[in-house]
Formats: structure tokens, C-alpha cells, sequence
């Protein structure tokens, strides 16, 4: 195993996987993960055996604080290992950069919650929903909290969950967002819901809670505390991961799986077209589609595509993430880049499955055809809402206007 030895931690010398050495363990997982695309999609959510997998890969654990086992690599380290997962499965590298992406989350919260989760049970894996469509009450040391939650992804493979709700006013505290830690089992996850004609795997369910839950203030944090970078988080001794803003790098852990897919669908088209032969109505030997020209073209224009993403990508995120290990907070410049980065790799794989999806010919189109999955899952993630390229351009093309930009960044 490839390790190289990091930073300090009350006096204990912390060894984590070089990240090089991790990207190949995802990498090496693929033709797993391809063999069971189907299945996946079709059960509606990534195995408990494939997760263990990740899990035995040491791949959940990225983002993690040190002090209970992980790793604590930036957000950037999610971009090349869900790029090498979404190759071959886009719902399970979903999946697991967001098990990788919440546990970050965690560290928002103050130290006592982080212990309650991990401390006895450090792999316990997190699945969120921020929407706050839930309902709360205040009740002596805490809240109560009901309703439904969607998009719940990954939740039948974690132990812990985080739920929205709107906070009411309570001892002169104004009435906001909140997140709310709970244990699965507080809730029930309705089957009926999240039957999706793309990323069907993710199992991003909706969660269901009849009968008030209870949750103490320790396991509450306000959203508005997120957005400002004052969660209680922030107060812990070296606990780097509260410092990395929701708004600004949140959709690093979905734009690697993306990407990841465009990837995928590029490595079947060139592998398929080069012994595939071409229809032909006419008399005479048919043409290997690799000789065609605009199969050619097309190929070309998607790999430039997705590398032109991947390295506005690192580009974007180097000078943020360095401000965040100094101490400082990303400037506007620094934040609007990764956002217009993540937005641009959202529009870069679209296009690429789609001009080699156009190209592949009417037998791609068979379920049992990785591409069509690809083409599905891509159009699909690309629509959601941290990946909302017009809004991101808007925000970008208002700040360079010498106007306040209007979005999340």
C-alpha cells in the first residue's frame, strides 16, 4: 500500500493512502462496478456488497476528519476518484462521493455530535437532504421534527442522516433554515418514490418521518451558519474540513462522477467503433465505422471536451483550496471560478455523450448497451441544481459586470 505520512494531530503522526495510490484502487474497481450497472439501476440503489467494496478500498473515508479515521484530503481529491468510479457506474460514484462529501458535512457539526456518530462506529456513513420540506417544534433541549424529505440519496446504505427544516424563532433567535442529525432508523424510506428515467442507482429516495422525531440542540445547526462559515465546527481545534464552504465546493463531489460518465460513455464508443461495421443497403463490403470521418470527429470533440473541463477544474480549485489550508477565506475571484469550473464540466458532458450518443448508431440504444445508460445518467445529473449552468454563468457574467452576484458561490 502506498501511504506518505501527514500532518499532526494531538501529538499523533497521521498516515494516510497518497492520493495517487487511491485514485488507482477506484480505477481498479471498474470492471466491478460496469458488471453491475444494471443491476444497480434496476434495484434502484447501489449494494451493500458494493459499498463494502469502496468501503475495503478505503474510498469512503476521503473527506473525513482525521481524529476519527479518515483521511481529511480537500474537496478536491473528489474529483479524480469519482472521475474514475462514474466511468464505469454513475449512481455508485454518486453515491460514494456523497457518503465521502457528508461525512465533510459532519465536521460543521459541534464536537459532540461528530462523537456521537463516529466515535464508537467510525464507519458509519451519512445521506442528506437539504431541502427544508420538513416540519419542526421546539421542545425542551432540542426540536421535534416530521414530514417527508426527497432526494434522500444513498440512504438505505447509512446509519445517520441529515434532514431540512425550517428553524421557528426561539429566544430572541430569528426563524431560519436548519440541519438536523438523525439516526436511519428514525425514519422510514418510501419505496414508492424515485422511479427516474437517469442516475435511477443512487437510490435517492424519499424519507418519511409519521411521528415526530427527536432531535437535541447539540445535532442542529442553522443554515445561515453554513452559508457565513460560523458553524460550530469552526471553534474546533484543527478541523480543516468545517473551513470548506458548502456554497463554494459542495458540487466538486457531484461534477467528478459527471464527468466520470462522459468518460465512460467516450471509453464504449471507441472501443466499439473500431471493429464495428457500418450498415450498408448497398451492394458490396461494408465500411468499419472507425473510418468514418465524422465518427472521428465526434470522438475527438468529446475527449477535448472533457479534458478542457477536468483542467479548468484543477485549475480553479488549487488557489481556493490553498487559501482555505492558510487560514483565509477564498476571495469572490477565487469561489466564482470553481463555481464557473463546475458549471462548465456540467455543459462539457453533456454535449460529449450526446454528440458520441448521436453517432453510435440505433444498436447503442439496447439496455444492455453501457452508452445508453451513460447518455441517461448524464442528461439526468446534469439538471441538478448545484450543477445549473445558466444560473452559474448569470452569477459570473454579474460579477464581471460590477454587479452583486445572485446565486450560491
Amino acid at each position: 500500500m502506498n501511504l506518505v505520512t501527514t500532518t499532526h494531530r494531538t501529538q499523533e503522526t497521521i498516515q494516510r493512502p497518497s492520493l495517487e495510490g487511491l485514485v488507482e484502487r477506484a480505477r481498479s474497481l471498474q470492471p466491478v462496478l460496469r458488471e453491475a450497472a444494471k443491476s444497480t439501476e434496476a434495484n434502484r440503489r447501489v449494494s451493500p456488497a458494493t459499498m463494502g467494496l469502496l468501503s475495503q478500498a478505503e474510498l469512503l473515508g476521503l473527506t473525513k476528519p482525521k481524529q476519527f479515521g479518515g483521511f481529511e484530503y480537500g474537496p478536491s481529491a473528489l474529483l479524480p476518484i469519482g472521475f474514475e468510479l462514474g466511468r464505469a457506474c454513475g449512481s455508485t460514484a454518486w453515491c460514494a462521493m456523497l457518503a465521502n462529501c457528508n461525512s465533510w458535512f459532519l465536521a460543521y457539526w459541534p464536537q459532540e455530535a461528530q462523537d456521537e456518530i463516529w466515535k464508537s462506529k467510525p464507519a458509519n456513513l451519512i445521506a442528506g437532504t437539504v431541502v427544508p420540506t420538513g416540519l419542526c417544534e421546539p421542545a425542551e433541549g432540542g426540536f421535534q421534527i416530521s414530514g417527508r424529505w426527497p432526494f434522500a440519496s444513498n440512504c438505505e446504505n447509512s446509519q445517520w442522516l441529515f434532514v431540512s427544516a425550517m428553524l421557528p424563532e426561539r429566544d430572541g433567535v430569528p426563524a431560519g433554515v436548519g440541519w438536523f442529525l438523525i439516526p436511519s432508523s428514525s425514519v422510514e424510506i418510501d419505496q414508492s418514490s424515485w422511479h427516474v428515467a437517469g442516475m435511477q442507482g443512487t437510490g435517492s429516495k424519499t424519507l418519511h418521518a409519521s411521528m415526530p422525531v427527536f432531535v437535541p440542540n447539540h445535532r442542529v445547526i442553522r443554515f445561515s451558519d453554513v452559508q457565513q462559515g460560523t458553524t460550530p465546527g469552526v471553534s474546533i481545534p484543527d478541523n480543516a474540513m468545517a473551513k470548506f464552504a458548502f456554497s463554494t465546493f459542495g458540487a466538486v463531489a457531484l461534477i467528478g462522477p459527471v464527468l466520470g460518465m462522459a468518460q465512460g460513455a467516450l471509453d464504449w464508443f471507441t472501443e466499439s467503433l473500431r471493429s464495428k461495421a457500418r450498415a450498408n443497403m448497398r451492394p458490396g463490403p461494408a465500411m468499419l465505422a472507425s473510418a468514418n470521418p465524422f465518427t472521428q470527429e465526434r470522438a475527438g470533440r468529446a475527449a477535448a471536451g472533457i479534458d478542457a473541463a477536468m483542467g479548468l477544474l484543477r485549475v480553479a480549485l488549487a488557489p481556493a483550496e490553498e487559501a482555505v489550508y492558510a487560514g483565509q477565506i477564498p476571495d469572490i475571484d477565487q469561489r466564482l471560478r470553481v463555481r464557473r469550473a463546475i458549471g462548465f464540466a456540467a455543459r462539457q458532458s453533456v454535449e460529449a455523450v450526446n454528440v458520441l450518443f448521436e453517432g453510435a448508431g440505433a444498436s447503442s440504444g439496447d439496455l444492455d448497451s453501457p452508452i445508453q445508460r451513460h447518455w441517461r445518467d448524464v442528461n439526468f445529473a446534469a439538471r441538478h441544481v448545484s450543477l445549473d449552468v445558466q444560473g452559474i454563468n448569470a452569477m459570473v457574467g454579474q460579477h464581471l459586470l460590477g454587479l452583486q452576484p445572485m446565486g450560491s458561490f
